[in-house]
């Protein structure tokens, strides 16, 4: 979901990754689902892509329903 996001916004992972001030390859590890954010993570990433947490969670909770 955040990944869609991302490539959404025509964003590079690699620069998307210095947006939300989180390593490169912690940061693909994310996308792939190997690795769980934390709340602060989860909120830099939010503000990255221009939403607040609460609308991130959200679009992850929407996701998650639909599958």
């Amino acid at each position: 979901m955040i990944r869609g996001e991302r490539v959404q916004r025509q964003i590079a992972q690699d620069q998307f990754a210095l947006l939300a001030n989180v390593d490169r390859s912690y940061y693909g590890k994310l996308e792939r689902g190997e690795r769980q954010p934390s709340l602060a993570l989860l909120l830099r990433i939010a503000k990255a892509l221009g939403l607040t947490g609460a609308d991130l969670v959200a679009k992850v909770e929407a996701a998650a329903a639909r599958r």
